[in-house]
């Protein structure tokens, strides 16, 4: 068997992890505080003993990370009293069964006790009421409450009473975890971030450019494809060949 096929493989390969990772893109178009990922490749050599790559080393194509993308969404006004984004680089901090996560996607509701959630059931959590205190705090908002106003420093009002303030951070080594959720290294407050009331990020796709990313990565599987069907054939000629021979 020719060793280029396994060539033509690992580029198949790789292409068919990107057109997942585009796929899902396209997918979320629509996803309040989606951020795309992006898949990066290297080239890889094939190596001859210990002393490097042969002058005709085969070359492999491997993804050499998937990265996702920071470029803020599109504001939309909804003019949702509970719909919020944000403007600069921070997150919203919620918390669940797995602890502390982050995110952009602003469509927040309350339950049945009045706290502030996502709708995923994730409480928003707000800066501690003592400052000598670290631990975040549930905003909740009373079930009477007619008004709600949140200014840009995040703080929240009902009928013009303070609830709470938003707690908002920047992350380092952020990671998503789903589709709008992400989980960071170190989380900093920050006062860099404001918050748009009435309105939602949605997500950094584009969806006519996200189709043709698309179209072009399924053509180049596609491309890989038959160059491993050549082999292929190649291979089986050359056996037939040596048989007949025989």
């Amino acid at each position: 068997m020719s060793d280029g096929i396994y060539a033509a493989l690992s580029g198949a390969i790789g292409q068919a992890r990107s057109l997942d990772v585009v796929a899902n893109n396209v997918a979320n178009v629509n996803t309040v505080g989606f951020r795309a990922d992006r898949v990066a490749f290297r080239e890889a050599l094939s190596q001859a003993g210990t002393d490097g790559p042969a002058p005709d080393a085969l070359r492999f194509s491997q993804i050499s990370q998937i990265a996702t993308s920071d470029a803020p969404g599109a504001l939309e006004q909804t003019g949702g009293s509970l719909d919020l984004a944000l403007s600069g680089d921070g997150f919203f901090v919620v918390r669940g069964a797995q602890g502390d996560r982050y995110t952009r996607a602003g469509n927040f509701v309350t339950d049945a006790d009045g706290v502030l959630r996502t709708r995923e059931g994730l409480a928003v959590m707000g800066r501690p009421e003592d400052p000598s205190q670290p631990e975040p705090v549930e905003i909740r908002i009373p079930r009477s409450t007619r008004e709600i106003s949140i200014g840009v420093d995040g703080t929240v009002r009902a009928d013009g009473t303070s609830v709470g303030q938003l707690r908002l951070v920047n992350l380092t080594e952020a990671q998503k975890e789903g589709r709008t959720l992400f989980t960071a290294q170190r989380a900093e407050d920050t006062a860099d971030t404001e918050v748009q009331q009435g309105y939602l990020e949605g997500s950094n796709i584009n969806a006519v450019a996200g189709l043709i990313e698309m179209i072009t990565v399924t053509r180049s599987f596609e491309a890989f494809q038959k160059v491993i069907d050549t082999f292929r054939q190649l291979d089986n000629r050359s056996a037939r060949d040596l048989a007949g021979r025989g």
